[in-house]
């Protein structure tokens, strides 16, 4: 009777650790799903009939929107594997209130040069949505991405709201022309292994001398690769948001 007893017990025991690890279990997979749901994926058709696939971010905690465009390049080719990558970046980004788009590389090359002139096109049919403000977008790079983000700044320039390149570099700073007080947010570590610190008093002097609004530093003991300073930047950012008047800015 009592082993009956025992054997009972120990089974229901077994069944309700079962359901609460069953349950435990189910919320760990709906709880990402239900916090993702709107993030999505768009196919952009370009002129030429090529394709360029976006991961979309969608801000969680900042309304129902519509929200500015944030367009995230990616690193090295830019191809899927190095965009999904930097996708911790992108959701960050995200809880700041931007709508962000990280761009796949067509054909694992970085959106440079020729490539670059992809961008603007995603960005007028990404503004298509519904639910992305019309407008400015800002661009923002690590690396090679921010390099890419510095250049299509330096390019077209009245069509950007701002750009974060953490780190990013221009070689030929020659393509920099007037850059209508762009607002620029620049950071490279002091031990950048392609010594990208020892050129930046250069790329800061020409954006400056092309009307940029620079904020540069460089990061004590930081590398190629650095903790971003949400300190520094979110105030950036939020300045993005809520320009001062233009008799403040004089």
């Amino acid at each position: 009777m009592l082993k009956c007893r025992l054997q009972h017990l120990f089974s229901v025991r077994l069944l309700l650790l079962h359901s609460i690890a069953s349950l435990a279990l189910l919320c760990l997979l709906i709880w990402p799903s239900a916090a993702m749901a709107r993030d999505r994926v768009k196919e952009v058709v370009l002129d030429d009939g090529s394709t360029v696939k976006v991961f979309l971010f969608v801000p969680e905690n900042s309304g129902d929107g519509p929200w500015p465009l944030c367009v995230l390049m990616s690193g090295g080719s830019g191809n899927e594997y190095v965009a999904r990558a930097q996708f911790w970046l992108g959701r960050e980004l995200s809880e700041h209130g931007w709508m962000i788009a990280v761009p796949v590389s067509p054909n694992n090359e970085p959106f440079t040069g020729t490539n670059g002139l992809k961008i603007p096109k995603v960005i007028s049919s990404l503004q298509q949505e519904s639910d992305i403000l019309p407008g400015k977008a800002l661009l923002v790079g690590v690396s090679t991405g921010g390099s890419s983000a510095l250049e299509l700044a330096a390019q077209n320039p009245d069509q950007y709201q701002g750009v974060v390149a953490v780190p990013g570099m221009i070689k030929d700073t020659s393509i920099i022309g007037e850059m209508g007080g762009l607002p620029v947010y620049l950071r490279i570590g002091e031990d950048d292994v392609f010594r990208w610190d020892d050129r930046m008093p250069a790329l800061v002097a020409a954006l400056e001398a092309g009307n940029a609004k620079v904020d540069a530093r460089v990061i004590k003991g930081g590398k190629h690769i650095f903790r971003l300073d949400w300190n520094e930047l979110e105030p950036w950012l939020n300045s993005l948001h809520n320009p001062m008047p233009a008799d403040e800015n004089q």
